[in-house]
């Protein structure tokens, strides 16, 4: 009697392309993806490349983590088909152990080792990445600055609900620390950084710092390495004074992205002023400005500038009801 073969039987995944699979496997959540890896060594290559979009926040504490999650920034303009989309599943939180919070400078050294490594790994396929950090040192710098096919980045640092002992009081709302090591983000490192060759990303379309320590020249260094940028938010960035804005509205800073900037969200920057208002009028694309908890602009003024000449449809003005002023209490000093 003769023998039939299925010939409908399916193909083993392997024999997919991989080009194919790993666009498969970037829908997959972390922990999927993570167990798909383990299941063999051609799994394992094929998942590292597979990783499109992380948010990987290091904490010092499990309920640390818990609040900054339940804190993340809503998205409050109509431009989010523009912004890679980071699912929960995409969202890993990395709680350290006890013997590593000892002091803040020993956290602040573990947090940037961990993130260091995981993107390092995944660095070839990440185009949307989110890090929650106290601060940033060169390892995490050095894996972020050759990352050739990012397109959004977020680094937050900023963390007001975190307590340590380690912490000033007040930590949180004091400006961040600058230094050099901002300067391995721009396309021309010092070499007394001892850096090394560097491939430094240049597809930027997305950038988010939060509570960062760069100074204007630095930030204006990324800019220039990232022409394709289209929105920039900046959130308690303290180092950063009017005369990076008015780089940026000038002929120095790339065409391009004066020509499309999209979104451009200045937010609780004390420093702040009228200065900044006049750079706004140089961005014809920009269709969301906020200056929420910026209390050195006025509202009225802002709101005339955006009837007469703007015309942005999405405006938050410094004093909203979302982020009233501090109260100011007075006291006699003389009173006993």
């Amino acid at each position: 009697m003769a023998t039939t073969t299925n010939t409908t039987a399916a193909a083993p995944f392997s024999t997919l392309p991989v080009e194919i699979t790993q666009e498969i496997l970037s829908y997959l959540p972390i922990r999927s993806l993570h167990a798909f890896g383990q299941t063999a060594r051609w799994s394992a290559q094929v998942a590292r490349g597979s990783m499109r979009a992380l948010a990987l926040g290091v904490f010092h504490t499990r309920i640390t983590g818990l609040v900054s999650s339940m804190e993340e920034e809503e998205e409050d303009d109509d431009l989010t088909t523009t912004t890679p989309t980071i699912t929960s599943g995409q969202r890993v939180a990395i709680t350290l152990p006890r013997h590593d919070t000892k002091t803040r400078a020993q956290i602040v050294r573990r947090q940037n080792a961990i993130a260091a490594d995981i993107v390092q790994r995944h660095g070839d396929s990440l185009r949307a990445l989110e890090l929650a950090l106290w601060e940033l040192e060169k390892p995490v710098a050095d894996a972020l600055a050759t990352l050739p096919l990012l397109r959004h980045l977020r680094l937050c640092f900023d963390h007001p609900h975190a307590r340590h002992p380690g912490l000033d009081r007040g930590y949180w709302d004091q400006a961040a620390a600058g230094g050099t090591v901002w300067d391995l983000l721009s396309a021309s490192a010092p070499a007394t950084l001892d850096a090394g060759p560097h491939l430094v990303f240049g597809r930027l379309r997305s950038l988010h710092l939060d509570r960062a320590g760069l100074a204007d020249y630095q930030l204006q260094r990324i800019v220039l390495a990232n022409p394709a940028l289209r929105r920039l938010r900046l959130h308690k960035c303290r180092r950063l004074t009017h005369a990076f804005f008015a780089w940026l509205a000038s002929p120095a800073s790339p065409a391009r992205v004066r020509a499309s900037l999209a979104l451009l969200h200045v937010t609780a920057h004390d420093e702040v002023d009228e200065r900044v208002l006049a750079s706004v009028a140089a961005f014809p694309a920009l269709k969301s400005l906020s200056f929420r908890a910026c209390y050195l602009l006025d509202n009225d003024c802002v709101q005339a500038l955006n009837h007469t000449q703007w015309r942005i449809p999405h405006l938050t003005l410094p004093h909203s009801p979302e982020s009233p002023r501090p109260v100011v209490i007075e006291v006699d000093p003389a009173y006993k």
